[in-house]
């Protein structure tokens, strides 16, 4: 071969090799819908957070750390609607359940000092308790949910009798967290407030101090938390925000709810972004426990399925107060372990993520809750918080996408513009039942209130007719039926009701308000 023809083979090779490397190197498309993240995440995030908030599903505050630096903070939405006043980030949500890694981080400082063991029974530190089941159940049952105790949140009076009322600590676990167990402890993973109720009354038992007292002395004061608490119906709280419902015909203030006997420790800490960033920082150290014991905290326990409610996968991912998993991206596959907690409370919602590999962090605070059978508002912060990861982990993300109308919102425009039966057919064939009953009733509200009241007992009759047999549904029917002049069918329903739950003190009253009507 010629020396021509040796540098024409030698620079078509070059060339073939080159363009291989360019080829190779040139990023494949991303799929619909995705964004890259680019050099500024500070960017990104507020593009995503605004888009968000500007979907009415999220108004709170939210802070991003990366590398142990905070990237972005900032806040949206109101504190308070009445009077028009906004959230900032240094207003004070409440957390509700990400509350229980506080309850768990006391209890395993006591192990620390030799004061209580992980396998403590409940009723050598509370002798009230039944000995049947009280002393069987440990202190690593309650704090990883494998108690077997029925959690007083699934109870039938629980929102609209039980949150409501005060009681002495030790009455409440009695009454509440005392029942006959669901299951044998250590068996299976299933989520109970009611054990963490438990905890934060042996801690008092244990220290001869209060719950509050503990947190202040021992957590909140030694990082420095000024703006963390144990949350009061009492006390003037400044910069309290005020918690919302979010509904298909717009905010309503949340309901009512005692916070000192439920949620209690299990959910009844305030707090906010910047403060909550100041914890994450001193997870990484001994400051508050010693790393044997964070450990702990942080090993998911699988050595237990979960119950269905949960997944039903075949191992737990919940340690004690956190919740341990990977998550894996949709597009890259990039594997990110998450040691995370949520929240949700009357009128909050919160999302913590601590990404430990990455040394990241991610909360999300929102003042806004969801009305009972929904959860649009809790499916917005999950999502926010799914995204926020991704991009302080340089991967592709996703902005929201514009609120969808609701079947509750359909079905009132349905009935105010082409009538009753209308919806109603409509709804036989394309609507979706709620299994727990009710699936129209909050159209029904609305409508009485326009003053559409057969219209309204007949959505809600129907309801009925989908889910019989249920007694607040009835009750709810009976009710409406004697607030807008209908007695007899008030008289009716009561009866009803009476046939399923005979002592039902409501269902009395209405029945007797409506005989009293109709002698008048």
């Amino acid at each position: 071969m010629n020396r021509r023809r040796l540098q024409i083979v030698l620079l078509l090779g070059w060339f073939a090799l080159n363009h291989s490397v360019v080829a190779q190197d040139k990023e494949p498309a991303l799929p619909k819908g995705y964004l890259e993240v680019g050099s500024d995440k500070a960017a990104a995030i507020q593009q995503l957070c605004k888009a968000t908030a500007e979907t009415g599903l999220f108004s709170g505050a939210v802070l991003v750390a990366d590398k142990g630096e905070v990237i972005f903070k900032q806040a949206f939405g109101m504190a308070n609607h009445e009077w028009n006043i906004p959230n900032t980030t240094d207003t004070k949500f409440r957390i509700a359940s990400v509350s229980k890694q506080f309850c768990t981080m006391l209890v395993m400082q006591l192990v620390q000092e030799g004061k209580v063991k992980l396998d403590d029974t409940i009723s050598e530190h509370l002798p009230y308790y039944r000995e049947d089941t009280g002393g069987k159940i440990t202190l690593h049952h309650l704090m990883s949910h494998q108690s077997g105790i029925k959690d007083f949140t699934s109870s039938f009076d629980y929102r609209g009798v039980i949150s409501r009322l005060s009681f002495p600590p030790d009455e409440f676990i009695k009454l509440h967290c005392s029942g006959d167990l669901a299951n044998e402890p250590g068996t299976i993973y299933s989520y109970c407030n009611a054990g963490y109720c438990i905890l934060g009354r042996i801690i008092e038992k244990v220290t001869r101090k209060s719950f509050q007292q503990n947190l202040q002395e021992r957590i909140f004061d030694p990082l420095g938390m000024k703006n963390s608490g144990f949350d009061s119906n009492l006390t003037v709280i400044e910069k309290r925000a005020s918690g919302y419902t979010y509904g298909p015909f717009g905010l309503e203030n949340a309901a009512f709810i005692s916070m000192g006997s439920t949620p209690g420790a299990s959910g009844a800490l305030y707090s906010t972004v910047e403060d909550m960033f100041l914890w994450d920082r001193a997870l990484y150290t001994d400051q508050l426990l010693e790393k044997k014991y964070r450990d702990l905290m942080f090993t998911p326990n699988r050595d237990v399925p979960e119950v269905k409610a949960a997944g039903g996968r075949p191992q737990s991912n919940y340690g004690y107060g956190w919740q341990i998993y990977a998550r894996n991206h949709p597009v890259t596959k990039r594997r990110t372990k998450i040691i995370n907690h949520g929240g949700a409370i009357n009128g909050f919602r919160a999302m913590e993520n601590r990404l430990v590999n990455d040394d990241a962090f991610v909360i999300v605070l929102c003042n806004q809750g969801d009305m009972i059978g929904s959860a649009e508002v809790w499916n917005s912060v999950v999502r926010l918080s799914g995204e926020l990861i991704h991009i302080v982990t340089d991967q592709p993300y996703r902005m929201p996408g514009k609120p969808r109308v609701t079947q509750q919102q359909r079905m009132y425009q349905m009935v105010k513009n082409e009538g009753i039966e209308t919806a109603i057919k409509w709804f036989k064939s394309k609507g979706k039942p709620a299994g727990w009953g009710g699936a129209n009733a909050t159209v029904a509200t609305r409508l009485a209130m326009d003053g559409l009241t057969d219209d309204a007992i007949r959505l809600m009759e129907f309801d009925l007719e989908m889910t019989p047999g249920k007694v607040w549904l009835i009750r709810k029917t009976a009710l409406m039926c004697l607030n807008n002049g209908r007695p007899e069918k008030a008289i009716i329903y009561a009866n009803q009701g009476l046939e399923f739950k005979p002592e039902d003190e409501s269902l009395k009253n209405i029945k007797i308000e409506a005989e009293q009507d109709l002698k008048n």
